[in-house]
């Protein structure tokens, strides 16, 4: 290729570039992590309150508090993925350690008029950890992700002929469509395989035996403080405010590949990084209707998230080899592309999230709690230099819903220092059954996409009380279900997976009342 890219075309070219509505969605929801006893109650705690955790999820919580409280949480994940594609089955366990959780609470105590207390709190915790290991591979029944590169081409409405110069000169093209002819799969030569288009053919007429290949590991993961104030008024109405910071930090690299009975076709490597953060306020209430009972009623708001992120993307095609026994490759490091990873900086605005919580104390024996959460999903937003991107928002909009979430929880006081503790939470899917990836930008590489259905939290544990001191222990099972593709074609059946992923995780809270 000749060196004919100018930087100033290429990045007006790419204004739009930034996350779908996958990418995004990582950043919407937070798992079950925070302190043992609030793990063991399936988080199920927002109306019952007096734990450092529940300042994240209703800020009125800590204002139950009649004495101090420091807790330091660490766990223990063992994280098992199984994937089923066309009968061909494959498994990733990955296993991880890591502190969940480290808050305070000060109690200040006021009792002027029918204020009783002003209290402070502090909280560190890992919101979600993203670190996983996954792959699938299998025989695809004849379809190929060279379709929806020829579709790329396509949607360019230029001859094949000389593509990538008149891509680049006219300042419409598409990344990944450019990569896969400059790795000599869309143009030029004699068809090698059933997998590979002649020169001046865009029709790609794969053999029933292609077989197709995905790997990927994920690290990082999304970190959060709240810092909490909370008041309460005559032991019947108690109110709270949270502001929540959060710290943003993943990574992706990503491997996929197909061949034939005639040997391998390409592969496709992929290099995708968010890093960034994010503020939101909470606002909450609990009240007691009734003084002389412990029933009790609790609400609470969460504003939107507004994230400032910055995406850093490259990618790699290796595919044929010429006559001279070259394999044509092309990366986005080489100085005919970009000659450089491309970054994007952009604003994500997550849904607005509405609690409702009861909570009832049976005669200091036992305690309950039960909640409803909302997010509307489809709402959330993403703004490039205060313009809002309308193709991501309609894509936020066609792929995602509302997400419900129920969470229930009870805690036994077996003795004056042993208790036990029980919990589930059922959150419904965040995606809609027909969702798909699309390429959005002409930068946009990363092809595959997981569509996540409902979850389902089972936990128990148990705590233990001397004097200032206690220790609290938990144990979590997380279900969940999934289909994952590689790509999307709207002309094909789209090839999917069916992924199944198990966490037991096992974890301990070390604390002190002051």
């Amino acid at each position: 290729m000749k060196k004919y890219i100018l930087p100033a075309l290429l990045f007006a070219a790419v204004g739009v570039s930034a996350q779908s509505s996958y990418e995004a969605a990582r950043l919407f929801d937070s798992e079950l992590t925070g302190t043992a006893r609030f793990v063991a109650m399936g988080g199920s705690m927002s109306a019952l309150g007096a734990d450092v955790s529940v300042m994240s999820v209703n800020p009125a919580g800590t204002a139950l508090y009649r004495s101090g409280d420091i807790a330091f949480s660490m766990g223990f994940l063992s994280r098992s993925v199984e994937t089923d594609y066309n009968g061909t089955n494959s498994k990733n366990n990955n296993s991880y350690f890591g502190i969940d959780n480290v808050g305070m609470v000060y109690v200040n105590y006021v009792d002027e008029d029918s204020e009783k207390f002003l209290n402070f709190g502090f909280n560190y915790k890992r919101r979600k950890d993203l670190r996983n290991e996954f792959s699938m591979f299998g025989l695809s029944n004849g379809f190929s992700q060279m379709y929806q590169m020829q579709q790329l081409y396509y949607a360019n409405k230029f001859p094949i002929n000389d593509m990538s110069e008149k891509l680049y000169t006219s300042g419409r093209y598409s990344w990944l469509a450019l990569l896969a002819a400059d790795g000599g799969l869309l143009w030029g030569g004699e068809p090698v395989g059933n997998g590979y288009v002649g020169e001046g053919d865009l029709v790609v007429e794969p053999n029933d035996f292609h077989s197709q290949v995905y790997n990927s590991e994920e690290k990082g993961g999304v970190d959060q403080i709240d810092i909490n104030v909370s008041t309460n008024i005559n032991d019947q109405l108690y109110l709270g405010f949270t502001i929540g910071a959060y710290n943003v930090d993943y990574s992706r690299y990503s491997y996929y590949g197909e061949d034939d009975d005639l040997g391998e076709i390409y592969t496709l490597h992929n290099w995708y990084d968010t890093k960034g953060s994010g503020v939101d306020v909470k606002l909450g209430a609990i009240m007691r209707p009734v003084y002389d009972s412990s029933f009790r009623i609790g609400v609470a708001v969460h504003t939107p998230t507004w994230y400032n992120l910055t995406d850093c993307m490259s990618a790699a095609i290796y595919g044929l080899y010429d006559a001279d026994g070259n394999q044509m490759a092309m990366d986005t490091h080489s100085p005919y592309a970009y000659g450089n990873n491309y970054y994007v900086d952009y604003h994500l605005t997550t849904p607005w999230r509405f609690n409702i919580s009861t909570a009832y104390i049976y005669d200091n024996f036992l305690a309950m709690n039960a909640e409803y959460e909302y997010a509307d999903y489809s709402v959330a937003g993403i703004s490039i230099d205060g313009d809002d991107i309308a193709a991501i928002d309609e894509e936020f909009e066609s792929n995602m819903r509302g997400v419900h979430t129920f969470r229930a929880g009870a805690e036994m006081l077996l003795s004056r220092n042993l208790s036990m503790r029980f919990g589930y939470n059922y959150i419904t899917a965040p995606f809609k059954k027909d969702a798909a990836k699309f390429i959005l930008s002409n930068m946009d590489t990363n092809t595959e996409y997981l569509n996540r259905y409902d979850t389902q939290n089972i936990t128990l544990g148990a705590g233990f009380r001397s004097g200032m001191f206690y220790v609290d222990a938990a144990y979590l099972l997380s279900m969940q279900k999934a289909d994952f593709a590689p790509y999307y074609d709207a002309e094909i059946v789209n090839p999917v997976a069916s992924v199944k992923d198990t966490k037991h995780k096992f974890m301990m809270t070390l604390g002190m009342r002051f």
